[in-house]
């Protein structure tokens, strides 16, 4: 059997493979493609369409440059979007534009109450979030160390 033939035969078996989705061990290895440094803090925002549709949304870790969050939102990669950012307890959230690059499902498993994990990358670097989300990650480590 020729190589390419092989490649093709397994190509077609991935088609044929249900789609999984996401969990977050993946979505952590997944994000590992942003250069920035990535803070693990779960926090709220507010996740806005080009159309205006405002959804809400679970931010799984933050860069300067991306965001990982979790949501219910309806995006397809290369949608742009504009993210609220609720970093500090009675702070104005934090207003952020960019553009989806990657829209996973998330394992059946998981899916309650989000059921798609998405990838933003920034428009600009967002060099002013990196002290408050760093601050919110240690916190949040710190919180889950004193539970073990």
């Amino acid at each position: 059997m020729a190589v390419s033939s092989i490649k093709l035969m397994s190509e077609e078996a991935e088609k044929d493979k249900p789609d999984r989705g996401l969990d977050l061990d993946e979505a952590e290895e997944a994000s590992e493609r942003r250069g920035d440094v990535r803070h693990l803090a779960c926090f709220p925002a507010h996740v806005e369409t080009a159309e205006g549709v405002a959804r809400s949304a679970l931010i799984r870790d933050l860069s300067i440059s991306g965001a990982l969050l979790l949501t219910r939102a309806r995006l397809k990669i290369g949608d742009p979007v504009k993210l609220s950012l609720y970093l500090k307890e009675g702070a104005e959230p934090f207003a952020v534009t960019g553009r989806v690059v990657r829209e996973e499902k998330r394992p059946s498993e998981l899916v309650h109450p989000w059921t798609k994990a998405v990838a933003v990358h920034f428009d600009e670097p967002v060099v002013e979030l990196e002290p408050d989300a760093r601050v919110l990650a240690e916190r949040q480590a710190a919180l889950a160390v004193k539970r073990v």
